[in-house]
C-alpha cells in the first residue's frame, strides 16, 4: 500500500515538472500577445488607419491593434496623457505643447489631414484679399490659429488684419459660418466640405501651402517597448495608402462616411487626394512650428525638430 501511494505521488510529480517544461514561458512562446493602442479623431487622416483594420492589413503584419476613434480632442489628450493610448493622430503645435510640459511623444509620420479656410456664402468674401476686417472662426493657441497665420502671412496680410473669434467646438464653428455669426471659418474635413457644400467659398488650405501640420505620434515609453507593433503599424499603414489610391472610392465609400463622419447624402460625392505612404515631416516644416509657437507664448522650451521626431525605420 506504501508502495502504490509513493508511485502514485512520484507519477504527480513527474506530471507536473514536464507540463511546467513544456509551457509557454519556457518554451520562448509568450501567451501574452501585445496590443498597440491608437487613438485619432473622426478625420479624413484616420482613413488609412481604418481601412488597414477593415481589410486585415493589421492582422497580416501581425498586429493586434485598439483603434479608438475620438469624438472630441479633450477626450483623446486624456486618454493619451493617462497611459491608456500608445500613439495618436494629432499636430506638431500640440508635440510642442507635450514636450513644452515634459510628456515625451516623438512624431513618428505625417498623414494627408488638411485645414480649410472657407468663407461663408453670404460674407461676401470671394477670395484672399477680401478677408481684411472680417470675422474668422478658430480655435485658439493650436494647429487652426497656426494656419490661418500663415495663411495670412503669404498673402501678404497679418494675424491682426482679421479678426479672430475663438469657437473651439467644430460643430458649433460650422454652424456659426451656416448662420453669418462670423464671415469665414478654418475647418477640418468633414466640416470644410458641408461648408462648401452649402456654398461657402474655398479660400485657402494647409495643403495648398504644401504643409501637413496634422501628424502621427507615439510616446517615448511606447517607441521603447512597442517598437516592432508600430513597425507593423507603418507597413499595414503604407498598405491601405496602396489600396486606397489604387481602389475606386466607391467600393470602401461606406467605411469612410462611418469613420469620417460624412452626411450619407455625401455618397457618391467624397474625392480623396492622392495619399503618401508614411514619411516624417521636413524639419524646416516643424522648425517653423516651433517658432510660432514660441513667439505666441505657448512653449517656452528651446525644442529642436530633431528632439521632436523620431525614424521608426519600417523596413
Amino acid at each position: 500500500m506504501k508502495f502504490k501511494r509513493l508511485f502514485a505521488l512520484l507519477t504527480a510529480s513527474i506530471i507536473s515538472v514536464s507540463m511546467i517544461a513544456c509551457s509557454p514561458s519556457n518554451t520562448g512562446e509568450s501567451t501574452d500577445k501585445k496590443t498597440l493602442n491608437f487613438g485619432a479623431m473622426s478625420s479624413v487622416d484616420v482613413i488609412p488607419m481604418v481601412i488597414a483594420n477593415e481589410k486585415g492589413f493589421y492582422k497580416e503584419e501581425g498586429l493586434d491593434i485598439n483603434l479608438q476613434i475620438f469624438k472630441s480632442a479633450q477626450d483623446r489628450d486624456a486618454a493619451f496623457q493617462a497611459g491608456s493610448l500608445d500613439g495618436i493622430i494629432g499636430d506638431e503645435v500640440a508635440i510642442c505643447l507635450y514636450q513644452n510640459a515634459d510628456f515625451d511623444v516623438k512624431i513618428l509620420g505625417n498623414t494627408d489631414g488638411d485645414f480649410m479656410l472657407v468663407a461663408g456664402a453670404q460674407s461676401g468674401i470671394k477670395s484672399m484679399k477680401d478677408i481684411k476686417g472680417k470675422k474668422v472662426a478658430i480655435s485658439e493657441k493650436t494647429v487652426i490659429e497656426n494656419t490661418l497665420d500663415v495663411l495670412l502671412e503669404k498673402n501678404s496680410l497679418t494675424p491682426e488684419d482679421v479678426v479672430k473669434t475663438v469657437i473651439p467646438a467644430m460643430p458649433t464653428r460650422l454652424e456659426m459660418l451656416r448662420t453669418n455669426n462670423v464671415d469665414a471659418a478654418l475647418l477640418p474635413e468633414p466640416f470644410s466640405t458641408l461648408a462648401i457644400k452649402d456654398g461657402g467659398i474655398l479660400l485657402g488650405s494647409a495643403g495648398s501651402l504644401s504643409t501637413f501640420p496634422s501628424v502621427t505620434a507615439f510616446t517615448q515609453q511606447a517607441i521603447d517597448a512597442k517598437s516592432d507593433e508600430i513597425k507593423a503599424f507603418y507597413r499595414a499603414y503604407d498598405k491601405a495608402v496602396d489600396y486606397i489610391n489604387n481602389t475606386p472610392v466607391s467600393e470602401f465609400e461606406d467605411i469612410i462616411i462611418k469613420a469620417v463622419g460624412y452626411p450619407e447624402d455625401m455618397k457618391g460625392q467624397i474625392v480623396l487626394p492622392k495619399l503618401r505612404k508614411n514619411t516624417l515631416p521636413a524639419e524646416s516644416e516643424i522648425q517653423a512650428v516651433i517658432d510660432w509657437a514660441k513667439k505666441k507664448g505657448i512653449i517656452q522650451k528651446d525644442l529642436n525638430p530633431k528632439d521632436m521626431t523620431y525614424d521608426i525605420n519600417v523596413k
